[in-house]
């Protein structure tokens, strides 16, 4: 792009003033084409963040393999420099070399480059060599990054062996996913559990458990998780199976979520869109450089939300901002500071539906809910984090990374539970008033790089992390008495908050831990990874503040290796197997009234598969066999009150396995042509109860596709998207009371009975326009043939959701 206007370069110092560039961007900073020479300046980093930062800078498209990329560091360069000159310094001293061709950068092996190679002009300012290369014109085009990787080791998805998939920015833009239960509804392999205030999440039958932020220490999903932002971040990714190499021993898998960072030059959108029930929502996206030697960046999101739902008479509010500072003192050393506020109210919030005591459909209208009108759900979250990124040496950096975030739920409201009674068509209402107030701070450290030995070039990581939580959890919940199911009059509003609380808990605990991994080259073309994850201090404390009774808790845990090899087949395609150890801490649940906590959840997960680079990296593909064994884990014997929030009582025989398939394709099949496609099979067996299914709700088919066309050859500034969600049946197993001919009611023996959701297929269409260099208009439709189903199948008393009905969104996107 041309240089910013003096008063343009001035004003980009302050944040807040970016926002009023937008009304003079479109007139002073849109540029058809980028000039021949243009200033460049990039710090000593990872190779593939270059790349991508070039990229962008140029307005062109990457086209580079993974694979190629990985383990990588790109000098520092700065200076007055064509694109092909930034492109031979940054690849000066690699086996890779890279030409532009029309709108595309194109990375490649290549025999070594020779030994004299034009010095880098470290002065910004600084003349280019005299023996560069003719300066290139370059012409605008649609930006394709390299994917970042979900590791915190610097590795292509490629080179990882497991499956892991990423949901990038340009997904989420055309999907126009808001939130993080958005995003997980659309990943491969993934099931959604809805529940009445906040979502569980499973792959391969296992729940997901653990979330990571911008490569820090990992913790676990919080209530309100799932209903994060999405404006806050630029790709969100998934690791499916066990991570026992960074912090995540459970058998589910990790969400990985990486913020938005600021960016070195002016960047500004602005969203405005309007959707199926009064839903408007309103993004500003602004970054840009601070200074004039850009080496401070900020970046400023906000989102204003305000909406009904298909269930009646729900309505709420949304007020999200973000902001982050970026700050290069030297080419060697980044450091990030980040913010975040999200505050949330919801009326007449979403409460499960229940059906007639025989198990049957009560058939009620997709715009129902059991909750009570007046009931409400407030939701604030705080976060401030800080990363450093330091070059210690040639291919050796040290990042340190942490994270505070801190919460509040308010709650007060009433619904109907109980199956429905044919005769007298009443369930019960309950009362329920929640105060939740927590924070977790996460605190990681690690240093990595690449040394060379025996002819070939070997990855270390080594790493110490920190996990902390206090938790203050305060409740009431009680019967109210009976009413008419299909003819709701909801109690009266209750006072909040309650004079007193039949419940007030503290939990506080602690997980610090050590890792590393090692990935050897021993021949060229293997590579193996070892590596493991030794927790060395965790503690639990629970204090019940209704009558001062703590218990404290404390175990030490194993060593929990990992081995993983990967085999470069071809150059585009890779066979891996790995095996990672399964530990998952149940310190919470008790053995008795008193405990002792039940000893660690332990298993294994192997995984063997493939995995290609192809059409020059611009799509990855994958398959994958998994087996997964989880023993020790704890099963449900009694109820008895522990006078805090800890579980009893249970006992550490549980015994489950899953296997299936994983099939992948996800990135770009042409020029034109976006393709994520992603379908699991899953065979999950319960060994400790005649192997019946562990996990009924995940189906043994689950299929998601989206896939975009743009159709400039056809229609200029055009594009279709489409996409599908089919699964196979799934079921909710529970017990019904038979019918009783002597009462003519069903109070009769207990029996088995099955809550099942029949298979089905929900498809989604997208059409969108550029308006202008500047304008693109967007529409969605969501559930196009408004099919009526359960997102989520509960028992004859409660936890039946209905899918979302057909729904439109039109999405008006600025970008200068």
């Amino acid at each position: 792009m041309s240089p910013l206007p003096p008063l343009a370069l001035v004003s980009s110092k302050r944040l807040l003033t970016l926002a009023i560039v937008c009304a003079f961007a479109q007139a002073g900073t849109a540029v058809a084409q980028s000039p021949s020479v243009q200033t460049i300046n990039l710090p000593a980093q990872p190779l593939a963040q270059s790349l991508n930062a070039l990229a962008r800078l140029s307005h062109l498209e990457l086209a580079a393999p993974q694979s190629l990329a990985a383990g990588k560091t790109a000098p520092a360069i700065s200076g007055q420099l064509s694109v092909e000159q930034a492109l031979k310094h940054l690849l000066a001293g690699s086996d890779l070399v890279a030409r532009v061709d029309g709108s595309l950068i194109i990375v490649q092996r290549a025999a070594p480059p020779p030994s004299a190679t034009p010095a880098v002009h470290e002065a910004r300012g600084a003349t280019a060599p005299v023996n560069a290369l003719p300066a290139v014109l370059v012409t605008g085009s649609k930006v394709r990054r390299l994917e970042a990787s979900p590791s915190k080791f610097d590795q292509s998805l490629r080179e990882m062996p497991q499956s892991v998939s990423i949901i990038s920015q340009e997904r989420i833009e055309q999907q126009a996913l808001k939130t993080l239960d958005d995003l997980m509804l659309q990943a491969t392999g993934i099931t959604r559990e809805q529940l009445w205030l906040n979502n569980n999440y499973y792959s391969r039958g296992l729940q997901v458990k653990d979330i990571r932020y911008d490569d820090g220490a990992t913790s676990v999903i919080s209530d309100r998780d799932n209903n994060a932002d999405a404006a806050q971040f630029e790709q969100v990714s998934i690791l499916r199976g066990a991570d026992g190499l960074f912090g995540a021993g459970d058998a589910g898998g990790v969400i990985n979520l990486r913020s938005k960072r600021p960016q070195d030059k002016l960047d500004i959108k602005a969203t405005l869109s309007l959707a199926s029930w009064n839903n408007y929502r309103t993004e500003l996206d602004v970054t840009g450089p601070l200074n004039d030697d850009r080496r401070l960046k900020g970046r400023a999101v906000a989102v204003l939300q305000d909406q009904d739902h298909f269930f009646k008479p729900s309505h709420s509010r949304r007020t999200m901002l973000y902001g982050a500072l970026q700050l290069d003192p030297s080419p060697d050393t980044s450091v990030v500071l980040g913010s975040s506020l999200q505050r949330d109210r919801q009326t007449a919030f979403n409460a499960s539906l229940m059906r007639y005591v025989d198990g049957a459909d009560a058939q009620f209208p997709r715009s129902t809910t059991m909750g009570a009108p007046w009931g409400w759900l407030e939701r604030q979250n705080i976060t401030v984090y800080a990363s450093l990124v330091q070059q210690l040496a040639p291919g050796w950096k040290l990042n340190a990374n942490a994270r505070h975030m801190s919460g509040d739920d308010k709650i007060n409201g009433a619904e109907m539970e109980g199956s429905i009674n044919y005769t007298t068509r009443q369930s019960e209402w309950w009362r329920y008033a929640d105060k939740t107030e927590g924070s977790t701070t996460l605190l990681d450290v690690n240093v990595q790089g690449s040394f060379d030995a025996l002819g070939q070039s070997h990855d270390l990581i080594v790493g110490l992390d920190r996990n902390s939580t206090i938790k203050h959890y305060k409740r009431n919940w009680v019967v109210y008495g009976s009413g008419n199911a299909f003819d709701r009059t909801p109690p009266p509003a209750w006072d909040y908050p309650p004079k007193g609380w039949d419940s007030s808990t503290r939990n506080a605990g602690t997980a610090s831990a050590v890792y590393g991994s090692l990935r050897l080259r021993p021949v060229e073309r293997l590579a193996l990874t070892l590596g493991g994850r030794k927790v060395f201090d965790e503690s639990q404390s629970i204090l019940n503040q209704l009558n001062n009774s703590r218990n404290d808790f404390s175990q030490k845990n194993n060593f929990v290796p990992y081995v993983g090899a990967v085999y470069e087949l071809s150059s585009e395609w890779s066979a891996y197997m790995s095996r990672s150890e399964i530990y998952q801490s149940q310190l919470n649940y008790f053995a008795s009234v008193n405990g002792p906590s039940l000893e660690p959840a332990t298993g294994k997960n192997t995984e063997i598969g493939i995995k290609g680079e192809l059409l020059k990296g611009r799509l990855n593909a994958s398959l994958a066999f998994f087996d997964i064994e989880k023993e020790k884990e704890a099963v449900y014997q009694s109820w008895n009150p522990t006078g805090n929030n800890a579980w009893c009582c249970y006992v550490a025989t549980g015994s489950k396995q899953s296997r299936g398939v994983d099939l992948e394709l996800n990135g770009r099949l042409g020029p034109s042509w976006d393709l994520s496609l992603g379908y699991t099979f899953n065979n999950n067996k319960n060994r400790r109860a005649d192997d019946g299914r562990f996990n009924t709700l995940t189906p043994k088919h689950l299929l998601k596709v989206w896939s975009n066309h743009e159709l400039s050859e056809w229609w200029r500034g055009f594009s279709l998207g489409w996409g599908l969600t089919a699964q196979s049946k799934s079921y909710q197993a529970g017990s019904v009371q038979a019918y009783n001919p002597a009462t003519g009611e069903f109070d009769g023996a207990w029996q088995n009975f099955a809550f099942t959701q029949k298979a089905y297929a929900i498809w989604s269409l997208r059409a969108a326009y550029e308006l202008s260099q500047q304008w693109k208009l967007a529409l969605n439709m969501n559930n196009v043939l408004d099919h009526s189903y359960y997102s989520t199948i509960g028992s004859s008393a409660y936890g039946n959701f209905y899918g979302e009905p057909r729904s439109l969104m039109l999405t008006l996107r600025g970008h200068f």
